[in-house]
């Protein structure tokens, strides 16, 4: 049943929208380094371990090719700075606006996966996904706008402008993870990301003099940190990344604007917020224009 495209999508936009809420709360709890240093660094030992008994394969794989190394070292460098600006950024607006940048990255990430990849390219031929696309982004726009959600504060313009240099990482990030398609696994390609990535936010957090933070944090918020680590290092960098290499960057940008649905479904059932009418008019937008962009309806 994993192996059906359809379930993986199903799955992937629903636990990124539980994932963002988490990571909405937890970026006002704790400074985004230290946050970034225990999921990562946690969620990347894990992994590691699973790649060690699971495609130890891999490992020769890597020292028989230091440019796949040295890929996986910049993706964990470039993740550590994505998430900082994430996390700032969700820290300061709020979490619907967060999942809304997978909204402004999709032009971005469509134009550059187009001129790079041939096979990326074939899918901008077809008249439905553009149809589809555009009826996403209104419906998604639409869906935000009718829920009210966006308040503009102070620090809203800083924390949209953070959030703006983590949508240009992101991309870049996708298309390093596009190269090496076929030539590692995801888990293994994860690993290596996370382990960067949180080691880097850790030295970053001792340098800035923010580490001393983590000895004044309850213990169960640092096990509840690492275990929400532990799911986004599954859901957000394993699940991403496979998606990704087989269903390619175009589809994964038109599931990205499914987030602001599976974001206010998930706050709806946890932190009992309201979905008015009108937000159900264009989530079902959404899902028609989704659904055309990813070429589930057939051409006649």
């Amino acid at each position: 049943m994993l192996k059906n495209p359809l379930v993986i999508n199903f799955l992937y936009v629903f636990a990124i929208g539980l994932n963002i809420v988490l990571l909405r709360y937890f970026s006002l709890q704790v400074d985004a380094l230290n946050n970034n240093g225990i999921r990562f660094s946690v969620g990347g030992m894990l992994l590691f371990a699973f790649v060690w008994f699971k495609y130890r394969a891999d490992f020769t794989k890597l020292t028989a090719n230091p440019r796949l190394i040295i890929i996986g070292l910049s993706m964990g460098i470039m993740m550590c700075g994505n998430m900082y600006f994430w996390l700032k950024g969700a820290a300061l607006t709020n979490a619907v606006t967060a999942s809304i940048s997978g909204v402004l990255a999709m032009p971005f990430g469509i134009l550059i996966a187009g001129v790079i990849f041939q096979d990326e390219r074939q899918k901008l031929k077809n008249g439905y996904f553009w149809i589809g696309s555009l009826l996403t982004i209104a419906g998604a726009l639409g869906f935000v706008w009718y829920g009210k959600q966006i308040e503009i504060g102070d620090y809203f313009l800083l924390g949209s402008g953070y959030l703006l240099l983590s949508i240009l990482i992101r991309n870049t990030q996708n298309l390093l993870v596009k190269f090496v398609k076929q030539q590692i696994n995801v888990a293994t390609l994860s690993f290596m990301t996370s382990l960067t990535a949180g080691f880097s936010s850790l030295i970053f957090s001792h340098q800035t003099g923010q580490l001393n933070q983590l000895s004044h944090i309850s213990p169960v918020l640092l096990v509840s940190l690492a275990l929400v680590g532990i799911y986004a290092i599954a859901v957000g960098m394993v699940l991403t990344f496979h998606i990704i290499q087989k269903q390619g960057i175009i589809t994964y940008q038109v599931l990205e604007l499914l987030l602001p649905i599976s974001t206010a479904f998930v706050a709806y059932l946890l932190l009992g917020e309201t979905i008015s009418i009108e937000q159900l008019f264009f989530a079902s937008v959404v899902i028609i224009g989704a659904g055309m962009a990813l070429g589930l309806f057939k051409n006649k």
